[in-house]
């Protein structure tokens, strides 16, 4: 008795074509992207670097007026830094004038409030538009402090 092979070998053929064939299609099936937040998408690529440049010079401004010493009044300074959305500043520092260095501390405060209003635009953020009032400053116990505008 003689059994043919052929027929087997023709099922076996058309049943690896069929899965190569479902297994080719199962990469083209089209998964929808998952859904984001929309801060969450303006957050990456360009905003994701403002945001980081922004908090970067934040700290700057902040490592730049850590020393606050004085002997009088006339050595403390105040500077308003940030930028609101509807103007002004979005609050202020004291730093002391003998100790800072001023240029730096002006370069450093302009370039933030510039990184600000962008990042301000871009978000649509608003404000309040209330004006803050520049605070007063005063060396007390040796070091530059805020005193607040009664």
């Amino acid at each position: 008795m003689f059994i043919s092979l052929e027929p087997m070998q023709t099922a076996s053929a058309k049943i690896l074509s069929s899965v190569v064939l479902l297994l080719s299609l199962n990469g083209c099936v089209a998964t929808p992207p998952p859904v984001q937040e929309p801060l969450v998408n303006q957050l990456d690529g360009p905003m994701a670097q403002l945001q980081f440049d922004t908090k970067q010079l934040y700290q700057r401004l902040q490592k730049l007026t850590t020393d606050k010493s004085c002997q009088q009044d006339q050595e403390c300074k105040v500077m308003g830094i940030g930028s609101k959305a509807c103007g002004g500043p979005e609050q202020f520092i004291v730093y002391s004038e003998t100790v800072t260095d001023g240029k730096m501390l002006a370069i450093t405060s302009e370039r933030y409030a510039k990184l600000k209003k962008e990042q301000q635009s871009r978000l649509g953020m608003m404000s309040t538009c209330q004006q803050l009032a520049t605070p007063l400053a005063s060396c007390q116990a040796k070091k530059c402090v805020l005193i607040e505008n009664q």
